[in-house]
């Protein structure tokens, strides 16, 4: 890509703008108090503007990625990572989002603590740990500097690192909230740019069809109903996403935390076209050895300088804002729910209070983090697929914690979860073995199959037997 120094001045700007927003803006509207509730959740007084900008900019952490399906497949991208996903988080926000702000538990933990024992809270901690440390963000946002400084990929994951999460430290979830406020703008800004630009050069997106190959305007893309499928089924992780459940805890009201979701996916939708549009165009009018980089190619190709360095701004703001929330998350997760119930076990950490140990799991999940993304970026795809090991064991449980009418016994809720992750660790095995069965199907996919069939035979049985809820 080629840079003016006007495009280098905007990034920089931009940096500068984030830091100033999270040390300084963050601090000035913080309260006095010192509790772990204020520096995790700022205090339950999230509202829903800051709620709804929140949650729709860390949706989007894998924006590259989203430009590589649409270029490669076309419309089928929006059929597999937005519709199933807007249909999740309604339901979320419908029969979930309330409970989490009534039942007054800062984390996913605590929430599965408080329903089964002290030993599924630990095992639910190990899980949130796995899909919140945030080294595929640290990669993503790490070749994204590289690309526009040139910069040992090294540094500029360090770099990345240092400007995305530094004023966690002291800002904590309401430095988190609050640059993410400023990431949604840029967002919105910076593709409606592309796409205004796009436009301009190539005519409206309807004028482009013709240009596309049949299969991008399938509804399947040419991948079959079974593959769209699948997505459906993955897109139920969204009852266990962290970033979920914590804005929820933090919302000002129960109310807050169910309309912002529905918001956001109204938003999601808007954004949706627009990445969809993007993706289209690029489709249409190059040929790319790397789909990946869809995106930055019809940027570089089309947007004129201060505009393009908007729009690199607008890439940089959507995976941070992604990075942050779940580095700030995985803290938490280190400090609050792991480190903090040892302190009467470790005398080290005895004198020390959630939000010190939440300070000093930020400062592990980021060194490790940076570690994982510059040693192993060849690996970055095994997180994703631990991910896939670790959503299946927690799906139900946690949906069936938030459920008074039904329940599960500390026993049964720890045989789903581990039955449920192990088949799934079994799958993702045997496609590293390259067995022709586990390859075709997605190793979450059996897994949240289990977890539905069991969950609802110990419910049976438990009403069968005259279970006391």
């Amino acid at each position: 890509m080629n840079f003016s120094p006007g495009d280098y001045a905007i990034v920089a700007l931009y940096a500068i703008a984030i830091l100033y927003i999270g040390f300084y803006i963050a601090r000035r509207g913080e309260s006095k108090s010192s509790s772990s509730v204020e520096f995790i959740l700022a205090g339950r007084k999230l509202t829903l503007p800051f709620f709804v900008g929140s949650l729709v900019a860390t949706w989007y952490g894998n924006i590259l990625g989203v430009g590589e399906f649409v270029y490669s497949s076309g419309i089928v991208a929006w059929v597999c990572f937005a519709f199933p996903y807007y249909i999740a988080a309604a339901l979320f926000a419908l029969y979930i989002s309330k409970k989490i702000r009534e039942n007054k538990f800062k984390t996913i933990p605590e929430q599965i603590e408080s329903s089964y024992g002290k030993k599924a809270g630990w095992v639910a901690s190990i899980v949130v740990l796995v899909i919140t440390i945030p080294a595929a963000y640290l990669l993503m946002l790490g070749v994204m500097i590289n690309i526009f400084t040139g910069w040992a990929l090294w540094i500029s994951i360090i770099i990345g690192a240092i400007v995305s999460v530094v004023y966690l430290y002291t800002g904590g979830f309401r430095a988190d909230i609050l640059t993410n406020a400023a990431q949604f703008v840029l967002m919105y800004v910076g593709f409606g740019a592309l796409i205004f630009f796009a436009y301009l050069e190539f005519g409206s997106p309807l004028e482009i069809l013709d240009s596309l190959p049949e299969k991008h305007l399938e509804l399947d893309g040419g991948l079959g109903w079974q593959y769209v499928i699948v997505w459906f089924i993955i897109a139920m992780q969204t009852f266990v996403d962290p970033t979920f459940h914590q804005r929820c805890a933090a919302a000002k009201t129960p109310s807050t935390a169910r309309n912002g979701i529905l918001i956001s996916v109204a938003l999601w939708m808007v954004f949706d076209a627009l990445t969809l549009s993007a993706g289209l165009y690029a489709a249409a009018n190059f040929q790319l050895d790397n789909p990946l980089m869809a995106f930055p190619i019809l940027s570089d190709a089309i947007m004129p300088p201060i505009w393009k360095g908007i729009f690199v701004t607008a890439l940089l703001a959507t995976v941070m804002s992604t990075l942050d929330s779940y580095a700030f998350i995985s803290a938490v997760t280190i400090g609050n729910d792991i480190l903090f119930p040892l302190r009467n076990r470790i005398k080290r950490i005895r004198a020390y209070s959630e939000k010190s140990l939440t300070k000093f799991g930020l400062i592990i999940t980021s060194i490790f983090g940076i570690l994982m993304a510059i040693a192993l970026p060849s690996a970055v795809d095994l997180i994703f697929k631990t991910a896939s090991i670790a959503v299946p064991g927690l799906l139900m449980p946690l949906i069936i914690s938030y459920n008074k009418n039904v329940r599960l016994t500390p026993n049964q809720a720890m045989a789903v979860l581990v039955s449920s992750s192990g088949i799934s660790a079994i799958w993702t095995l045997g496609f590293y073995l390259n067995l022709d069965m586990f390859v075709s199907i997605e190793a979450m996919i059996p897994g949240i199959l289990l977890s539905v069939i069991l969950s609802m035979f110990f419910i049976y049985k438990n009403k069968e037997n005259g279970y006391q809820y």
